[in-house]
C-alpha cells in the first residue's frame, strides 16, 4: 500500500503535464514503479513530452524556440508556440476527434467552431436533439454539464464533453444575443450529418442549381459531385455553391470537391512550410459540369472552405459572393502518441493557385452580400442567385 500511495503522490506532481527536458535516468523517471513509469514514459522509457518536442522541432511550419520547449510540460510546451491550432489531445479527446470525421455520430446534432466570442454553433442539423430542444445557429456555448467553457480548452475537448453514449443526458449552457443565458437539457442521440443539400432555385426563367456543403468530412467530395451531376440533369444553367458556416475539414475532400467543377489536373492549393517541400495539390478526376459557378461565403467559411473558394475563383473563374472569409488555412498534421493521445500541429500554410496566403487573412468577396437575421429572407443567397443567373449559359 505504501508503494501505491507513493506512486500516486509522484503522479500528482505531473498533473499539469508530462515532465520533459532530460533523460529518464537523469530525471528519476526510470525509478518510478512499473505501472506509473509506463504511463509517464511509454514503452521505450522516453517521456511523451520528448516525443512531442521532437515532432514540433522536426515538423512545425516555422522555427521554434527549443530552449522554451525544453522547460515546459506538454501543454506548456505547445502553448509557447502561441498557435491556437496546435495542441495536445488526450486519448479521450483523440477518439472524439476521429469520431467527428464520420458522417454519423452520437451527440446533439450541431456543428461548432471557435470564434472570438467563444465556441459558436454554426449549424443545427435536422432531426437532432439540438434543433428539437431550441438551439440556434449563432448561439455561443458557455457551459457543458455545469462546467464553464473558458478560452483555454480546445474545441475538440468541448466537443468531446458534449458527445457521449446514446440516450444519456447533457446540459448545454447557451448565450444568445438579446436574451438571458439559458441551460438546455438535451438527450444525446445518433445524428446523421447531412453533408450536402441541393435543390433547383429559379430566377426568372433561369434555373440555378443550389448546393450547400456543411463540412468537409469523409465522403464530402463524392456527395458534391453526385449533387452537381443530378442538378445538371434537371437543366440548371449555373450553380451557387454555398460554403457559409463551413468550418472546413479534410483537404483530400476539398480536392474532390474542386474536381467536380474544374478540368483534370487543375491546381487546388499549394502547401509551404519550413520542414516540407513546396507541393501543389491537383485534381485527378474529370469534372461533372462546365457551367458557371458562384461561391457563397461568409466570416465562418474557414480552412478547406477557403481552399475551395480560392481554387474555384482562380481556376474556374468563379465569383465569390458574401463577406470576407475567416482566414484560417494552415496544414494540420495529427500524430498519434504512445499513450493513445495525439499531437495536432501546424506543418505548413496554404496558398491559392494565384499565390494568395490564406493563413494571413480571409478571401475578400467579388460581390459583397450579407444576410439580415431579422428578416425571413436570405438576402445573401438571393444576391448569389442573381449573380449566378446573370452568368448562366
Amino acid at each position: 500500500m505504501g508503494v501505491v500511495l507513493a506512486a500516486l503522490a509522484i503522479v500528482a506532481a505531473f498533473a499539469v503535464g508530462v515532465l520533459v527536458g532530460g533523460h529518464p535516468r537523469a530525471t528519476g523517471l526510470s525509478d518510478l514503479p512499473p505501472p506509473v513509469r509506463g504511463w509517464v514514459l511509454g514503452a521505450t522509457d522516453d517521456p511523451i513530452g520528448s516525443e512531442v518536442r521532437a515532432l514540433l522541432e522536426d515538423g512545425y511550419y516555422k522555427s521554434v524556440d527549443k530552449a522554451a520547449l525544453e522547460k515546459g510540460s506538454v501543454a506548456g510546451m505547445v502553448a509557447t508556440l502561441k498557435d491556437p491550432y496546435t495542441y495536445y489531445l488526450t486519448p479521450q479527446d483523440y477518439a472524439a476527434m476521429q469520431q467527428h470525421l464520420d458522417a454519423t455520430l452520437t451527440g446533439i446534432g450541431i456543428s461548432v467552431a471557435r470564434r472570438p466570442e467563444g465556441v459558436t454553433i454554426l449549424d443545427v442539423y435536422p432531426g437532432g436533439p439540438a434543433l428539437k430542444g431550441g438551439l440556434r445557429r449563432g448561439d455561443v456555448i458557455i457551459s457543458v454539464d455545469g462546467d464553464k467553457v473558458v478560452p483555454g480548452p480546445t474545441l475538440d475537448k468541448v466537443v468531446h464533453r458534449i458527445r457521449g453514449k446514446e440516450g444519456t443526458p447533457v446540459r448545454v449552457g447557451i448565450r444568445r444575443k438579446g436574451a438571458a443565458d439559458k441551460v438546455y437539457s438535451l438527450t444525446r442521440a445518433k445524428v446523421r450529418i447531412p453533408l450536402v443539400r441541393s435543390r433547383v432555385v429559379r430566377r426568372g426563367d433561369v434555373a440555378v442549381g443550389y448546393v450547400r456543403l456543411s463540412e468537409f468530412d469523409r465522403g464530402a467530395g463524392g456527395e458534391v459531385r453526385d449533387a452537381v451531376a443530378a442538378l445538371g440533369k434537371k437543366g440548371v444553367r449555373s450553380f451557387v455553391f454555398d460554403l457559409r458556416g463551413d468550418p472546413g475539414g479534410l483537404v483530400d475532400e476539398a480536392v474532390g470537391v474542386v474536381s467536380a467543377f474544374t478540368d483534370r489536373g487543375s491546381a487546388v492549393v499549394t502547401t509551404e512550410g519550413l520542414h516540407r517541400s513546396r507541393e501543389t495539390l491537383r485534381t485527378t478526376r474529370d469534372p461533372v459540369t462546365s457551367l458557371p459557378v458562384v461561391v457563397l461565403v461568409d466570416r465562418n467559411s474557414a480552412s478547406a472552405s477557403e481552399i475551395v473558394a480560392g481554387a474555384l475563383r482562380d481556376e474556374d473563374d468563379a465569383t465569390l459572393v458574401g463577406t470576407r472569409t475567416f482566414g484560417k488555412a494552415l496544414v494540420q498534421t495529427t500524430r498519434e502518441l504512445r499513450n493513445g493521445g495525439a499531437l495536432r500541429y501546424t506543418t505548413a500554410r496554404y496558398l491559392t493557385p494565384s499565390g494568395f496566403d490564406l493563413a494571413k487573412r480571409g478571401l475578400p468577396p467579388d460581390v459583397k452580400a450579407q444576410d439580415n437575421p431579422k428578416t425571413p429572407a436570405d438576402e445573401a443567397l438571393n444576391r448569389a442567385v442573381a449573380v449566378a443567373a446573370a452568368k448562366a449559359k
